[in-house]
């Protein structure tokens, strides 16, 4: 904690550096090696800061970057939730559109199977069916349609089923 009193570190370290560089120019001989180095080392270690200032500052700027890190760590849960939730929203819409695409596709399908029986007596081939009363071309188209509508019900009926056995 004391080597982080870098202001006071360094007026003590200028304070040497003066104190040397008088006793450089003044050119007193009078003291050994041992005592100056000592001396030094007393000036620069011997200061006992006052470290308590210095525990309340760290512990001030601890709890901000805790808060800080708390901060973040409720956004990102926030991001991951949101993301999450787009993602089923998103699968859902998905499904829904598939749903879709398969009833449209039935669809075709059952009018298909129509247009082949129209075709079917559509085709230029003699036929005693074929000579018959225009009542029997009503009732031909009339079951034809009835046919197909009974094909779709019966789709839709099947697919609830299968859709509720699956929930």
């Amino acid at each position: 904690m004391a080597e982080m009193y870098l202001t006071q570190k360094l007026k003590a370290s200028v304070s040497d550096l003066a104190s040397v560089t008088e006793e450089y120019n003044s050119e007193v001989e009078d003291i050994d090696e041992s005592d100056d180095s000592r001396s030094v080392r007393d000036k620069s270690y011997g200061i006992k800061p006052d470290v308590e200032e210095l525990e309340m500052l760290l512990e001030a700027y601890f709890a901000q970057i805790n808060g800080i890190l708390q901060k973040l760590t409720s956004l990102s849960e926030y991001v991951d939730d949101t993301e999450d939730y787009i993602n089923i929203m998103l699968d859902d819409k998905r499904n829904q559109l598939l749903r879709v695409s398969i009833t449209l596709n039935t669809i075709n399908m059952i009018a298909n199977a129509g247009i082949v029986v129209v075709g079917l007596f559509g085709m230029n081939i003699h036929i005693d069916l074929f000579d018959g009363q225009p009542r029997q071309f009503w009732a031909t188209t009339v079951g034809t349609l009835v046919g197909c509508v009974l094909l779709f019900l019966v789709y839709v009926w099947w697919g609830k089923q299968r859709y509720l056995l699956f929930q």
